[in-house]
């Protein structure tokens, strides 16, 4: 199982680095949809657009997963199992174009979609975190700089990407946040670091060695240890508002 989402990992891995080489975006790469468990639900953008996700578990505080490109949700199911299994309320869904959800790819509409998720949750929960990885982690920053957040975890996060630039974003966020990368991620190298040092907002930073990009990290062998330190970041910041 983690062996086969390795090779899936390093694959659209590949497929981005082309992607940023060419200066623009590869169409969107078709996944083959698949159960992924949980309760199917869905919400409509500001725009109209119907977006479909999973949601695991219940409880009061919710956690919001937001995928990287040209990735989907299934990125992130198996830490939505774990997130629910230790009595959190998680919800993964695709952005726009994406795999079980409508419309046409547009990554620069990725702060639209991760909204309309956050408002989604927001009638179910009393506080929310935002986990995202690259285009999934400015999402989250572009949220969290104008949204009531409890939280954020950022993996992999470039200053712009995909039509979004978040250099300024990032300084209005006011939660938590939690950096995360890799020494030598050839996507992102060094840009992390740049936001992290921008961010106004209590911050920590972890560099893992090597080069994985964002969920790619969670099935190489630091996934153990990243799952652990998400939990504890929303654990440690569960009853600071």
């Amino acid at each position: 199982m983690i062996r086969v989402k390795i090779k899936r990992a390093s694959a659209l891995t590949i497929i981005a680095i082309l992607a940023l080489t060419a200066g623009c975006f590869a169409p969107t790469p078709t996944r083959t949809r698949q159960d992924l468990g949980g309760e199917h639900v869905s919400f409509t953008t500001s725009d109209g657009v119907l977006l479909r996700g999973h949601l695991y578990g219940t409880g009061s505080t919710g956690v919001i997963l937001a995928h990287m490109y040209p990735a989907d949700q299934s990125d992130w199911t198996d830490f939505a199992q774990v997130l629910a299994a230790h009595g959190y309320q998680a919800l993964t869904f695709d952005f726009r174009g994406f795999t079980e959800s409508e419309g046409s790819s547009g990554t620069e509409y990725a702060g639209t979609d991760l909204l309309a998720a956050y408002q989604f949750m927001h009638t179910r929960v009393s506080r929310i975190y935002l986990a995202g990885a690259s285009l999934g982690a400015e999402a989250a920053i572009l949220v969290g700089a104008r949204e009531d957040v409890a939280g954020l975890i950022l993996i992999s996060v470039p200053t712009s990407f995909g039509g979004i630039v978040v250099t300024d974003s990032i300084r209005h966020v006011r939660a938590p946040i939690l950096f995360v990368t890799s020494a030598a991620d050839p996507l992102v190298g060094g840009q992390p670091e740049i936001l992290y040092r921008e961010a106004v907002a209590q911050k920590s930073i972890k560099v893992y060695p090597g080069r994985a990009h964002g969920t790619a990290i969670l099935f190489g062998p630091y996934g153990a240890d990243l799952q652990a330190l998400m939990l504890r970041f929303i654990a440690d910041h569960q009853n600071k508002k």
